[in-house]
């Protein structure tokens, strides 16, 4: 079984780029070559500022080209928690906002002719218990009455109609999301970003940030950058780069397996409509049929490296759902980290010491990132120092920041026993 992603197996030929060696000056520094920062640096450059972006791997590693794949509205708050928190015109313009983020996403990939296998699938949100599908109905109503687009409820003698299979109670069927090949998407930003002048430089990890007065310089092993402005688009990748993201940021895993490639009459047997799928659990499975005819399936436990044994949960799950996968190969596996704040909710904005930053997408990146990048943009360039609520949520410690693991695996126990409870 191969341990690269499905997306790297099947991408498109990445394109060589340098190590950062020596020293350069620019407008704006960037850390990670994601979704977001790749973003950032495109619309820095259409408003005539100069970039460079430093990655510690190589474009789309983290994040960005490991997830599933999937461009789905929201957050993960439902609308109705969000208006009960903030009241109901805020939940609204948080919606639009999440819109078009998908909507960028799609322009940009009509403008530079980004090959990324871009479908509008929709999705279904399936109930994992009886309970979960009272409430989906309740925000299904809501949002129906509220924000101008329809979405379905499914009756669970109906489910058969989206999926074969009887491991759910109902679902809710929303138009409007995508699914597309994440690797292929944030490879071709970044081509579209150095169409525009931005430079990139893969394998310089950010060892230093160091500032002085009217700039900033950030050190790796073999060079230097000294910027006006510095962007930390480095999420659940953060480490120890800045203090603030380091305690406020919490790195959980998912993983994702990918079956041997499927006959389309079983395919179709399995999401008649061909609609992404996921879930009301804990630990939340996900899965989409893939652009070269396969199942990927992801989920499982949020604690990071643990080896072969969660990659078998993931696999009898999928089993669970879609029994007649049984005995099918999986020819492929991989892991990545979701970066979680404590509100469960995304935060953008600047720290006390100059640095903008946008992080805590809670599995909501694939879509929300690319327009956080672009609202990074316009707060640097202050065409607009209103970042909505994202700008006012405070990025807060987690407690016992300095014991990560041990705020995982008590989550990951906890997160259990709510699976396990009826």
């Amino acid at each position: 079984m191969s341990t690269l992603s499905l997306w790297k197996a099947t991408a498109n030929p990445p394109k060589k780029r340098p190590v950062l060696l020596g020293d350069e000056n620019t407008d704006v520094v960037i850390v990670g070559a994601g979704f977001t920062g790749i973003s950032a640096s495109l619309h820095l450059q259409k408003k005539g500022y100069n970039t460079i972006v430093l990655e510690q791997e190589t474009v789309g590693w983290g994040a960005s080209g490991r997830n599933g794949g999937m461009l789905l509205p929201g957050y993960k708050p439902t609308l109705m928690e969000l208006a009960d928190k903030w009241g109901l015109d805020e939940a609204k313009q948080l919606n639009e906002l999440s819109l078009e983020s998908l909507q960028l996403v799609e322009q940009l990939i009509n403008d530079y002719q980004i090959d990324c296998s871009l479908q509008k699938t929709g999705h279904v949100v399936a109930a994992f218990k009886a309970k979960h599908f009272e409430g989906m109905k309740k925000e299904s109503e809501f949002i129906n009455k509220h924000f101008g687009y329809e979405t379905k409820i499914i009756e669970k003698n109906q489910m058969g109609e989206v999926i074969h299979s009887t491991a759910y109670y109902g679902g809710v069927e929303d138009p409007l999301s995508y699914s597309f090949h994440p690797l292929n998407y944030v490879r071709g930003l970044a081509e579209a970003a150095e169409s525009h002048g931005a430079k990139i430089y893969e394998k310089s990890k950010v060892l230093n940030v160091k500032r002085e007065s009217g700039y900033v310089e950030v050190f790796t092993e073999s060079g230097k950058v000294k910027a006006k402005e510095l962007i930390l688009a480095t999420d659940a990748y953060s480490e120890k780069i800045m203090k603030p993201l380091h305690q406020g940021i919490l790195s959980i895993s998912s993983q994702i397996i990918a079956t041997e490639i499927l006959p389309e009459s079983t395919l179709k047997r399995l999401l008649p409509k061909g609609q992404m799928i996921f879930d009301t659990s804990n630990f939340l499975y996900y899965f989409r049929r893939t652009p070269d005819s396969r199942i990927a399936f992801g989920g499982g436990d949020i604690i990071p490296n643990r080896g072969e044994s969660v990659y078998n949960e993931v696999y009898d799950a999928m089993i669970k759902v879609f029994p007649e996968l049984k005995g099918c190969n999986v020819n492929y596996r991989w892991d990545g980290l979701i970066g979680v704040t404590r509100d469960m909710f995304p935060v953008l904005g600047r720290m006390e010491d100059g640095t903008f930053f946008a992080a805590g997408y809670c599995g909501h990146g694939a879509s929300l990132a690319t327009l956080f990048g672009k609202l990074l943009a316009q707060y640097v360039v202050k065409e607009s120092e209103d970042m909505y609520r994202f700008g006012e949520m405070k990025l807060k410690p987690f407690p016992f920041s300095s014991q990560k693991g041990l705020l995982i695996n008590l989550a990951s126990k906890y997160h259990r026993l709510l699976d396990w409870l009826a």
